[in-house]
């Protein structure tokens, strides 16, 4: 695919981003000033909108109709952002989008609610456009999120947990919901069903892939490049793969040693090069170079179409990312 036609695919998906935008700050209208003035700016502070992207370009690439991926990739958005104010209040957050985490300034239940609207709002639009297979894949990247947060919760600060457990929180917790989203339009798109499964190895690829990078990034980064602390996952005792892909029978006492220090607020530097040190972000980024493969794998098998380089190039972008 040559650069212009790359270059006016991405000036078309600038523009229906521009109509996403309008239709959130159209649906998140509500009655009630409070809430306006809660999740609008959240709402419309944006952030990548990578899912909203994702979804668009692959329903433009087939033969799809403007309102429906419109009214779907913002569906996508508002089911992200209730997830995010959901998870802010799991982790105690304080900040979303340079903005004060909703708990922080209106407390738990506001922002509790505010993530349910939301959640209702993202089905009452897909459920408008009349598709069924579109609303169980709503429901099932809801699903997939909430068993994932149990498991996640379940795992803190337990180091035996193992390597396919992880996997399979990252499946559920990030993988998955961007493996719907290729998978969203590929059906508002009318790709057949042998290319709308390679899309979602495409997708599932990408989503593990972007996870890794995230957990490598928390060993690698500084504070001024990440722009959270260093270390955060692991002061919190969310064990990811740099961690557990380290852990033997030989040092497994010390692993736990170092966890309980840091559970009751030790500081979390030393360890981290004690991984490093072991290999474990070595180990992570050979895993990382696994979904990449396997994502490009998927990518190849698909025939051409407008977007292909595009989704490379984002693959790349994402994996190889240094914040």
């Amino acid at each position: 695919m040559n650069e212009s036609v790359n270059d006016n695919l991405k000036r078309i998906i600038a523009g229906e981003l521009q109509l996403v935008e309008a239709y959130l700050a159209d649906a998140l209208h509500t009655g009630s000033e409070d809430f306006n003035s809660l999740i609008r700016p959240l709402a419309l502070s944006g952030g990548k909108r990578l899912r909203a992207q994702l979804c668009l370009l692959i329903a433009l690439a087939g033969h799809s109709n403007q309102d429906k991926r419109v009214a779907v990739a913002a569906a996508v958005e508002m089911l992200h952002l209730a997830t995010l104010i959901h998870d802010d209040v799991l982790d105690q957050a304080a900040m979303r989008r340079g903005h004060e985490a909703i708990h922080c300034s209106k407390g738990n239940k506001v922002a509790i609610l505010s993530g349910d609207y939301l959640f209702a709002k993202a089905f009452d639009v897909v459920a408008q456009i009349g598709s069924v297979e579109c609303l169980k894949i709503f429901s099932f990247v809801i699903s997939a999120l909430v068993e994932g947060e149990f498991l996640q919760m379940e795992d803190v600060f337990r180091v035996d947990q193992g390597v396919e457990r992880y996997l399979i929180k990252t499946q559920k917790k990030t993988a998955d919901f961007i493996e719907a989203c290729l998978e969203l339009g590929g059906i508002l798109g009318h790709w057949n069903s042998e290319d709308i499964v390679l899309l979602k190895r495409f997708g599932h690829a990408l989503g593990m892939s972007f996870q890794i990078t995230d957990d490598i990034l928390d060993y690698q980064a500084t504070e001024a490049t990440a722009g959270k602390p260093v270390g955060k996952d692991l002061r919190e005792g969310i064990l990811t793969y740099p961690l557990l892909a380290i852990v033997r029978e030989d040092n497994k006492a010390y692993i736990e040693g170092e966890l309980r220090r840091i559970e009751t607020g030790g500081d979390v530097m030393e360890f981290m090069s004690y991984i490093a040190k072991e290999g474990g972000v070595t180990e992570a980024e050979k895993l990382n170079a696994t979904y990449v493969k396997e994502a490009q794998d998927a990518l190849t098998a698909l025939p051409a179409f407008a977007g292909k380089e595009i989704l490379l190039g984002v693959l790349m972008s994402l994996a190889h990312r240094k914040v």
